[in-house]
């Protein structure tokens, strides 16, 4: 991630907080991989919205294969029919969204290489204006092709579960609770977080 180091993040995040330390040892080495093709990134944010990580990759996997191991662009996108992307399991909703947002950067009303230089927030901004992206979409792309440090996804189903099972909550968790608890991970939330993802997995196996 953009100047980020990762050893460091880690020793921080075991040395603040318990929980998060047993996720660490239990997970291993932080493994977080960035897309620099952010229309890429955005297609497949959107993909996955609402989904289980497994139907996520399995759509993903379907429109790789569509897309013929070409590199995945506006224009390419802009010559598929929208009958092909509902054969591969996307929704009329995300296939209206992932056309509408091509457009956009095909006639220019959004440069993504140009959010780089803003803030989190600022991106945001940007980003919410498309079709189909809303806060947890945006903050996949701060997190997984700008690799930004500090985002923490509170609506993402699995970081709340996870938060709920590892932090020993017998419910769902409240937003501030969820808050409360990270604040103590900045400035490395998105590191946290990954963590918090692949621990969940471990959770689900009745290994933790």
């Amino acid at each position: 991630m953009d100047g980020l180091n990762l050893d460091k993040a880690c020793r921080t995040l075991r040395r603040r907080d318990a929980l998060m330390r047993k996720a660490i040892m239990r997970v291993g080495p932080c493994g977080i991989e960035l897309d620099r093709n952010g229309f890429r990134m955005l297609v497949r944010s959107i993909i996955g919205q609402q989904l289980s990580t497994s139907a996520a990759r399995t759509i993903w996997k379907r429109f790789l294969k569509l897309n013929g191991g070409r590199r995945v662009t506006p224009r390419k996108m802009l010559s598929f029919k929208k009958q092909q992307l509902r054969g591969i399991g996307l929704s009329t909703a995300k296939c209206k969204a992932v056309l509408s947002i091509a457009q956009s950067l095909v006639a220019g009303d959004i440069r993504l290489r140009e959010l780089r230089s803003l803030d989190d927030a600022q991106v945001t901004g940007e980003l919410i204006k498309l079709r189909g992206v809303g806060p947890w979409t945006a903050q996949m792309y701060l997190m997984f092709s700008l690799g930004r440090t500090d985002v923490f996804p509170t609506g993402d189903l699995g970081i709340v579960n996870a938060v709920r099972a590892i932090y020993g909550f017998n419910r769902r968790p409240r937003e501030t609770e969820m808050l409360q608890i990270a604040e103590c991970w900045r400035p490395y939330r998105t590191v946290a977080s990954w963590y918090l993802w692949q621990a969940l997995d471990i959770v689900r196996q009745g290994d933790w």
